[in-house]
């Protein structure tokens, strides 16, 4: 009887226990839970760092005879320079490798700088002497796991209107993953970059316990990650191009030219049959259009998310006969059919001012040029005093009218001689209405 007693408070022990041990453990929706978070803190362990390599492609024909030569190579990332191979080695043809950088998650921007030379020498050639001085950059972002891969790209241009367009710098970019560090050969390639530095998230200090029987002090109010703003890229404005001869379309290679950075290079396709899109941050830009066989030109406009402007160039054919294009004597610039001058009068006559556009062809082509604009008048043209105030007036009037053709005011200057410098004798009429002009007298940029 006492055995059998024993037997039974055995078996209800061991129920209950059983009964504790099924209630401890986790129900079939927690342990998927765990396990979720399980693989993803094991993903997220093996996830690798992010990754750049940048590369560089030899130009065509570079290091013979009859193509370019590499003379000086530059390259940066975030405002970091890169140690890349000297311009010897990678003025071969071929896919060198310039840096491979490991960097944290972000925004970063590649900037390139390099400078080709004519390889051969020619007293006929156009080419002979020149530096081709080319800048681009890039944009791109990055995040664990993957791999971007920039493939900096020279090239040559067959079809530039100006030889100094003859050659072209752009980049390519592309996007793999990366392996698991489980998985992946572990032996690292010589780093040829400098590690891009990225400002850290400051460590979090856990809060201090009050003393036993003192009143905490209040706690901030946490801002959700949901509602934190996100400093990201900002909304590109666009921008429509529209290159015409006459009626007709035409090839162009347009230059948007922003406060900061290297221009940006549209190439204007003569079949197109709508405006060309360019997408740009907002912003004040100046676009400067040049076709083989016609006058450059240039305009100033200012972009916005609100607006999207399209700009029409009307371009002019350029002079055939060398008597209609302008020289340069010196320091000045002899255009024919320079702005004439009513007497008294400060505004140019109707009519005399087309030969502006030879000016802003020549300034566009070259944005190391400044000008002056020097105002004269005949010498019965008033008194001393008034005199002075006209030529000044008449050089303030031609530099409108430039600004108005799009040049950056910038570059101009204006200054105002009176009769102290005359051109032709004032004793007759046609010397005084020489006399009555503006000068133009280049300088370079400051």
């Amino acid at each position: 009887m006492a055995s059998s007693s024993f037997q039974a408070l055995l078996l209800v022990i061991m129920g209950l226990l059983a009964a504790n041990a099924r209630a401890a453990e986790p129900s079939s929706v927690e342990q998927r839970a765990r396990e979720d978070l399980d693989r993803q803190l094991q993903a997220l362990v093996k996830t690798p760092p992010p990754e750049v390599v940048v590369t560089f492609e030899g130009l065509p024909g570079a290091g013979t005879s009859r193509g370019y030569k590499l003379v000086e190579a530059d390259f940066s990332l975030n405002n970091q320079p890169l140690a890349v191979p000297g311009a010897e080695e990678l003025n071969g043809p071929g896919l060198h490798r310039l840096a491979v950088v490991k960097v944290e998650e972000g925004t970063f921007t590649l900037v390139s700088r390099v400078t080709y030379a004519s390889d051969a020498w020619n007293l006929f050639s156009e080419e002979s002497g020149f530096l081709w001085k080319l800048t681009a950059s890039v944009t791109f972002q990055v995040q664990k796991g993957l791999r971007v891969k920039v493939k900096v790209m020279p090239g040559i241009n067959p079809t530039a209107p100006d030889p100094r367009l003859k050659l072209k710098l752009s980049h390519d970019t592309s996007v793999e993953m990366t392996a698991p560090l489980a998985d992946a050969d572990l032996r690292e390639p010589p780093d040829a970059g400098t590690p891009v530095k990225v400002a850290q998230t400051p460590p979090v200090t856990p809060p201090v316990q009050p003393a036993s029987g003192t009143t905490p002090p209040p706690t901030p109010p946490v801002v959700p990650v949901a509602q934190r703003p996100e400093a990201g890229p900002v909304a590109p404005a666009k921008l429509f191009l529209k290159v015409l001869a006459g009626k007709k379309p035409v090839a162009a290679t347009v230059y948007v030219r922003g406060p900061k950075g290297a221009p940006q290079q549209v190439l204007v396709d003569a079949k197109a049959k709508k405006p060309t899109q360019v997408m740009l941050p907002p912003g004040d830009y100046t676009v400067d259009v040049l076709s083989r066989g016609f006058l450059a030109q240039t305009r100033r406009v200012k972009l916005s998310r609100e607006t999207e402007p399209t700009l029409a160039f009307t371009l002019a054919k350029t002079p055939a006969k060398k008597t209609q294009l302008p020289s340069v004597k010196g320091e000045r610039v002899e255009l024919p059919g320079a702005p004439r001058f009513a007497e008294r009068q400060s505004a140019p006559k109707k009519g005399s001012t087309n030969a502006l556009a030879l000016v802003v062809d020549l300034l566009v082509r070259d944005d190391s040029l400044r000008l002056r604009l020097e105002g004269h008048t005949d010498n019965q043209e008033g008194p001393g005093p008034s005199r002075q105030g006209l030529s000044e007036a008449r050089a303030k009037a031609v530099a409108e009218l430039l600004v108005s053709a799009g040049l950056d005011a910038s570059r101009l200057e204006t200054a105002g001689l009176g009769d102290t410098r005359p051109k032709a004798p004032n004793l007759i009429p046609r010397g005084r209405e020489l006399n009555r002009r503006v000068e133009f007298v280049l300088l370079r940029a400051k």
